[in-house]
């Protein structure tokens, strides 16, 4: 199976599979590359993990109307904001929370915890598994108090021990590495590739420090695969056969 994968920015990511087209925590998008992947959709879903405005967007309702979205797959937290504003019977909504599992025929998701709010997700199609953490990562903090980082670590941990049980091997994961937590912020990325074989790694939630999150040496794991960065606004085409 070829899978082409487009950075839109952040998190935000536009996965193209077996006639599907995945959009992940859409937020912005300065290079203007998802209508013309949108354009050239069968069948669309749009995931969101949590309720952050840089993960959930409201420009993704707007799509419905222009383009095939069979599905919105959205964290049960954001359910209450969406209730605000919107009658929530009238959408193609599912809604998931931690060990939540769905599926149409198409394609399966299961939804893991986050270290912050809301779900991660692992989304299988044709057999091929796929990986948005949202904002699942170790939180810790450079000069943070003892105490706290080790919260932090058992909260990472005790999700992590989920994920590699659930899927010891995940085709293609896309995780935050984020240089603003300073000391070792790329602890959270090390771990998840020593418990999970993982053929491609993608960073994300940079917030503009690609330069030092990509430097795979303080976390790639060459017996679990390949780290990979892909620019905003620039896509891979990868072999997942």
């Amino acid at each position: 199976m070829l899978m082409r994968i487009t950075c839109i920015g952040h998190s935000g990511f536009a996965v193209e599979a077996a006639g599907v087209t995945l959009v992940f925590d859409y937020y912005t998008d300065h290079r203007c590359v998802l209508e013309p992947v949108l354009a050239r959709a069968e069948r669309v879903y749009v995931f969101v993990s949590h309720s952050h405005r840089d993960h959930l967007c409201r420009d993704i309702f707007d799509w419905r109307d222009r383009w095939p979205v069979a599905r919105y797959v959205i964290a049960n937290e954001c359910r209450r904001k969406l209730a605000r504003s919107m009658v929530l019977d009238e959408w193609p909504f599912v809604f998931v929370q931690r060990g939540g599992d769905w599926t149409d025929g198409t394609l399966a998701v299961h939804a893991f915890g986050s270290t912050d709010v809301g779900v991660s997700f692992l989304v299988e199609v044709q057999g091929r598994r796929l990986f948005h953490a949202g904002d699942y990562t170790c939180w810790q903090f450079e000069g943070a108090p003892p105490a706290d980082v080790r919260k932090a670590r058992g909260d990472f941990h005790a999700i992590l021990r989920d994920i590699a049980a659930y899927a010891p091997h995940i085709d293609v994961a896309m995780m935050p590495v984020v240089p603003n937590l300073g000391g070792d912020f790329a602890y959270g990325a090390r771990e998840f590739l020593k418990a999970v074989r993982c053929d491609r790694f993608i960073p994300m939630h940079m917030w503009g420090r690609e330069r030092e999150a990509t430097q795979f040496q303080l976390y790639r794991n060459p017996d679990h695969g390949e780290c990979c960065h892909i620019p905003e606004g620039t896509s891979i085409t990868v072999d997942i056969s």
